[in-house]
């Protein structure tokens, strides 16, 4: 029975992976994270204090417009490549410059910089020497280069504000640079403007000078050329066209009349031929006609009385038709001359009508050879024209820069200005314990991985079985030897993991032991050795022993292990003789062998010895395991390291079996291949292999006075702790 822990397939396979190669290495992990804390310790304790102070500036879309005339610079556009220029402008060298020179008006230098306190550098001034001229320069090259490598300018991306940061040693410096900053960049604006202004009004002064002389050089071309070529313009057109429009309007009233006489005359020659009374205005208007009419009627009146009357033959009556008859013949001769008047108005307006026409022509002839001159007077006047409009709009521009000149205000103001820090910026213990933190796992896992690939000792049970070949029948679980105060019970727990490990192997001991039974040979005897080292084996063994013990196998537990005995460790242990008394001084087999009574288990003990190879060599040992063999049906061994190669042949020639312990972590797995061919070389059988992961503490070394070295090395399972007696785990089962 094998207890291990299948590990995920697939993706999840390589996360269990590194997760267990940084468990395994959580040491190194640990260790490069404590370097690096402490190296970032020591950087934090090592960097100079630095202080942070902000300016905040705003830039304003709104500008103070004192007169209502268009500025010589326009506003900012409000976009964010323009923003992000200004914050170049800031951080430029030559905004370094002016802030230098404002820190230079306070008496500020570089040393302030450098030192880390508020202290004030004497102005240096240019005097007969160069040298003095030359330092004064290299000082403010130096106290340049400070203040462009400790600003910052930036910008949130969500507004127009500017924040202007400053880091010193001293924080007083810190605040009072940031300020200037600030500062010097609305100067720098108002100098932008104040410049321009100036710039442009100089220009527009000099281009006025221009612009008249050419102006006046142009007016007085055009009346030269038009006094020469004799056009004379009134209200914007000539003498000429005015006449020809003045005798069209003649023209027209003339032809108006002629038109209206001809008409009249036409009805008044209808009316004559027709009889009827002409209605004309010049008849009714006729005072004469007016009076002959009235005559008539008065006389037709007085003939239709004596009509009336019936006297036809009244002497009156002939009269008044002889009357009658006369005022018509005379109302008819002063129509006719009537009419003849209107023919004789027609003549004269006809002969008025040809005469203006014929002068019409003659204008306009006279009009079309003067026309090419009259187009180049245009020309002149429209050249003229232009120019005296070039001139007044330049000399209105003029004026309005001149009266710009001194009211130029910033488009940035300060909402916020900087003040003294009181807590450093620089070292941030949080960032650099992080950076520790963050540094050191990288690199702990790093060189986790880096080890485990460069490691050669065993690291999990299915590699050690696909490396060797050979099986792990058991893997005792992770638990702290001597400190565990449950782990004899453990052990007995079948339902633990450490009982059901130590179970497996007391399978395996138990059927060799029936094995041997069954066939009337003689018992066999199982040697346990660590490849690696001996610590935590004796625990397997006397746990191991206790197991088949307590299923009525009759078990003894002999410790060949003479190099670093500690098998007493595990048992209660007497004043009887040990293994060495047995071989060297020929004490019978009984003298040697105890027995825990609370196990039932038999053991013989060692004493230490710095050469253990006469001992396991003399016959004398030999006979000891071929005794033991006959008396017990199981004998386990307690074997030397396998490092110590000839201790572990010399004891493994008489064992029947061999079980391999292997420490993960500590065991090489070419010291594991080297124990295995050594064993394979001499015949010897390996029955398996115990994967022991088991944490071990350090044995008690305590002597008391007046014992004898064998005395101390078994009585060293005794240890006091506070003036009470404290018996080892082993006896506490």
């Amino acid at each position: 029975m094998i207890l291990s822990h299948d590990p995920p397939d697939g993706s999840e396979m390589s996360m269990y992976r590194v997760l267990s190669i940084l468990r395994d290495r959580r040491r190194t992990v640990l260790a490069c994270i404590i370097f690096s804390l402490a190296v970032c310790a020591i950087g934090y304790f090592r960097t100079k204090p630095l202080y942070r102070s902000e300016a905040i500036l705003a830039l304003d879309g709104r500008k103070l417009q004192a007169l209502p005339i268009e500025a010589v610079v326009s506003a900012l556009p409000q976009e964010s490549p323009v923003l992000r220029t200004e914050l170049d402008i800031i951080g430029s060298r030559t905004m370094a410059e002016r802030v230098a020179s404002r820190l230079g008006a306070l008496g500020i230098g570089v040393e302030t910089t450098k030192q880390g306190g508020p202290r004030q550098s004497p102005s240096v001034s240019v005097q007969e020497g160069d040298t003095s001229a030359e330092e004064g320069s290299a000082e403010n090259e130096a106290l340049v280069d400070e203040l462009i490598s400790n600003v910052h300018v930036a910008n949130d991306g969500r507004s127009y504000t500017i924040y202007i940061s400053f880091i010193a040693p001293d924080p007083n410096f810190a605040s009072v640079a940031a300020n200037a900053y600030g500062e010097a960049y609305i100067d720098y604006q108002i100098d932008v403007q104040t410049s321009a202004t100036r710039r442009v009004s100089e220009w527009l002064g000099e281009k006025l000078v221009d612009l008249r002389t050419k102006l006046e050089e142009s007016e007085r071309l055009a009346t030269d050329f038009r006094d020469t070529a004799g056009i004379v313009k009134t209200d914007g057109t000539t003498l000429q066209s005015q006449q020809i429009t003045g005798l069209n309007n003649e023209l027209t009233v003339l032809r108006s009349k002629v038109a209206a006489a001809e008409a009249r005359l036409s009805t008044a020659v209808d009316g004559l031929r027709n009889g009827s009374d002409l209605e004309l205005s010049e008849v009714l208007s006729s005072s004469m006609i007016q009076q002959l009419r009235t005559e008539e009627a008065r006389v037709k009146r007085a003939i239709t009385e004596i009509d009336q009357s019936g006297a036809i033959k009244n002497v009156q009556l002939v009269q008044l038709n002889s009357q009658l008859v006369s005022l018509q013949e005379q109302i008819k001769t002063e129509i006719a001359r009537v009419i003849e008047s209107l023919r004789n108005e027609i003549e004269v307006n006809r002969r008025q009508q040809a005469g203006l026409e014929e002068s019409i022509k003659e204008m306009r002839a006279a009009m079309t050879t003067n026309s090419q001159s009259l187009v180049h007077a245009d020309q002149l006047d429209r050249e003229a024209s232009a120019n005296r409009a070039i001139y007044e709009s330049y000399l209105a521009r003029y004026k309005q820069t001149i009266e710009q000149d001194g009211i130029a205000t910033a488009e940035a103001r300060m909402i916020s200005r900087a003040t003294p820090s009181p807590k450093p910026t620089t070292p941030n213990p949080v960032i650099w314990a992080l950076a520790g933190i963050v540094f050191g796992l990288t690199g702990g896992i790093a060189a986790a991985f880096i080890r485990h690939f460069t490691d050669r000792k065993v690291r999990s049970a299915e590699s050690l079985e696909a490396k060797t070949g050979l099986a792990v029948i058991a893997k005792v679980p992770r638990i702290r030897l001597g400190h565990h105060a449950d782990a004899s019970a453990l052990v007995h727990d079948h339902n633990s993991s450490l009982g059901q490990a130590m179970a497996v192997i007391q399978s395996e001991l138990r059927l060799f032991a029936d094995a041997e039974a069954s066939s009337g040979r003689m018992k066999r005897a199982i040697a346990i050795t660590p490849v690696s080292s001996s610590k935590g084996k004796p625990h397997i063994v006397a746990n191991l022993a206790r197991l088949v013990a307590a299923t009525g196998l009759k078990t003894i537990v002999i410790e060949a292990n003479l190099r670093n005995p500690t098998l007493a460790e595990q048992f209660e242990v007497s004043n009887a003789a040990h293994l060495n008394q047995i071989v060297t001084q020929e004490v019978p087999f009984g003298d040697a062998i105890q027995s825990d009574p609370k196990s039932m288990v038999d053991f013989i003990l060692a004493e230490h010895s710095k050469a253990p190879e006469p001992i396991l060599a003399n016959q004398r040992f030999a006979q000891l395991i071929q005794e033991m063999k006959r008396r017990y049906d199981l004998v386990l061994i307690d074997m030397p390291c396998a490092s110590n190669g000839f201790d572990l042949m010399r004891v493994a020639s008489f064992c029947e079996d061999v079980i391999l312990v292997v420490r993960p972590k500590f065991t090489r797995i070419l010291d594991l291949e080297a124990c295995i061919k050594k064993l394979r070389a001499a015949n010897r059988n390996i029955a398996g292999i115990v994967f022991d992961s088991a944490y071990r503490s350090k044995p008690a070394t305590a002597s008391q006075p007046g014992t004898t070295p064998h005395q101390q090395d078994l009585s060293g399972v005794r240890r006091k702790r506070s003036g009470d007696q404290v018996k080892p785990l082993a006896a506490r089962v």
